[in-house]
């Protein structure tokens, strides 16, 4: 049996662990309020953005193909009939850190299913996170090819962040001809919620994610074109900034759902110590009754 000493260092150490979850769940709940903030303000502009270029594309689809059989660069970004149908893209959008329930575990039982349904073709991973990061690179597989990570960006997510990833992807996505890229992160529904995603991120698709369209009359300076090619990389950029977004708040929520569980956890381990320590103290104050006792009897016999 435990002595008195053993348990009570017991409770100590849990009441402190108890302290440091309490802690970061308060942090996680302060910061999840920014985290909502910059996601819902950038939600209008890639929307709206979207809707303008999705006006622009059948015009621009519609414009005379290439001579020599190639395709156009608006054909690659939408259609995408001559890419190399053996190379294909990922990305991976996990946390830097543990300590999140199973958020970076249902996000890398996804990328396995993706990686093994296509173990057959070349794979461009692009990793957002320390977690998938250090798990993709741990595979080995002769078919994958990191091009991009980024470690370290959580809980100060940036329009940087967002700048660069897209500017690899649209580069190997180019370059490497690469059929489609697909797109894997934890999607924030509420605070008690996260719901995972796995989209075709290119050749993009608006109906996934345009859900009303509306009449506009827009007029295109200095040509329709230029516009064109200036658009689709800050309307991809735009919607990648987004899904970060979302994926810092989601990563923020299931941290602080994870450490008010683990608080209530240890508040009910102290609890079962308290009882615990109580037998045996009464335990022990038993048997030194019953050592005067036995003591007594033997002086008077």
């Amino acid at each position: 049996m435990e002595s008195l000493r053993d348990i009570r260092q017991n409770i100590k150490a849990i009441k402190s662990t108890q302290q440091i979850m309490q802690t970061m769940k308060m942090i996680s709940n302060a910061r999840i309020r920014k985290a909502q903030e910059a996601m819902q303000n950038a939600r209008p502009f890639a929307q709206k953005m979207m809707r303008m270029v999705d006006d622009l594309k059948q015009d621009i689809l519609s414009m005379p193909q290439p001579e020599d059989g190639s395709e156009s660069w608006a054909g690659r970004i939408f259609i995408n009939k001559t890419a190399d149908p053996n190379k294909i893209g990922l990305i991976v959008i996990t946390g830097d850190k543990g300590l999140t329930g199973s958020f970076n575990a249902v996000i890398l039982r996804s990328a396995i299913a993706f990686l093994r349904e296509h173990q057959e073709k070349e794979v461009f991973l692009f990793a957002i996170g320390k977690k998938g990061r250090d798990f993709l690179n741990r595979l080995k597989m002769k078919n994958l090819h990191m091009v991009y990570e980024s470690v370290g960006v959580f809980p100060k997510i940036s329009y940087v962040h967002a700048d660069l990833l897209g500017d690899a992807v649209l580069k190997t996505f180019l370059e490497e001809k690469l059929a489609s890229v697909t797109l894997i992160y934890n999607d924030f529904k509420s605070l008690a919620s996260q719901t995972l995603r796995q989209t075709q991120w290119l050749p993009f698709d608006f109906e996934q994610i345009v859900q009303e369209k509306e009449e506009s009359d827009f007029e295109f300076e200095p040509g329709m074109l230029d516009i064109f090619k200036l658009l689709v990389p800050r309307l991809l950029k735009a919607n990648l900034y987004r899904i970060l977004l979302e994926s810092q708040a989601a990563n923020l929520a299931a941290t602080m759902n994870a450490m008010d569980a683990a608080s209530k956890n240890a508040g009910e381990l102290v609890t079962a110590l308290g009882v615990k320590l109580n037998k045996v103290r009464q335990a022990s104050i038993t048997n030194e009754i019953l050592d005067i006792v036995n003591g007594a009897e033997a002086l008077n016999s």
